[in-house]
């Protein structure tokens, strides 16, 4: 398992290169992550739906002072299997934003050790972008709490009720996450020609 200094060093590498790429294409990059603010660490307590939903806002939003979309950026530098495993919570929340309000949120997606490059819509995970299972950390007190959540997205209809949830224990915070399998991620355009293709998009509208 990747230690804590090689996840963060990973993630500030590629968000910088994410800004110098949108720059470059002339549009500006500007953080919306809580903990660059003044007192944002005390949402470390919050265990409520507010509290989470602020923890899991996307890393970034980049503007050409006209449109503008939401980057969520992950990485994965883990040896032996190379899904995806972005968290459940943030996924939910910018599909029911997307559906009510249109907001745009895409996923930057990096793994350096199996070379796969990508980006995703959030809203179309479950539908264009496979999930075969969710799982919960059974190490959470409050584990019950956020499966009954689930089967609430899943009346919803906003996860699917076919895919399997599993609570078990997992590495890391426990909240729950899905699987994207290393197979999708495989025939993903890299990351950065699906910015490019999109900021060019929005220019010529």
């Amino acid at each position: 398992m990747p230690s804590l200094s090689e996840l963060n060093g990973h993630h500030e590498d590629l968000a910088a290169r994410v800004v110098r790429y949108a720059e470059r294409l002339g549009w500006r990059a500007v953080p919306v992550v809580y903990h660059e603010v003044q007192g944002g660490e005390a949402l470390k307590l919050a265990g409520d739906d507010t509290g989470l939903y602020v923890r899991t806002l996307p890393d970034m939003v980049v503007t050409d002072g006209e449109e503008a979309v939401l980057l969520e950026l992950k990485t994965h530098v883990t040896r032996g299997r190379h899904d995806a495993t972005p968290e459940l919570y943030p996924i939910v929340a910018a599909t029911v934003l997307y559906r009510a309000l249109g907001v745009r949120t895409l996923y930057v997606y990096e793994d350096p050790v199996a070379g796969i490059s990508g980006a995703w819509w959030a809203h179309a995970v479950f539908l264009e972008v496979p999930v075969s299972r969710i799982f919960v950390g059974a190490q959470r007190q409050d584990w019950a709490l956020h499966l009954a959540r689930i089967r609430r997205w899943q009346s919803m209809g906003l996860v699917p009720a076919n895919v399997e949830v599993a609570v078990v224990r997992t590495r890391g915070s426990g909240d729950p996450f899905v699987v994207v399998p290393e197979e999708y991620l495989r025939t993903l355009l890299p990351w950065h020609y699906v910015l490019e293709e999109l900021m060019r998009r929005e220019v010529a509208r």
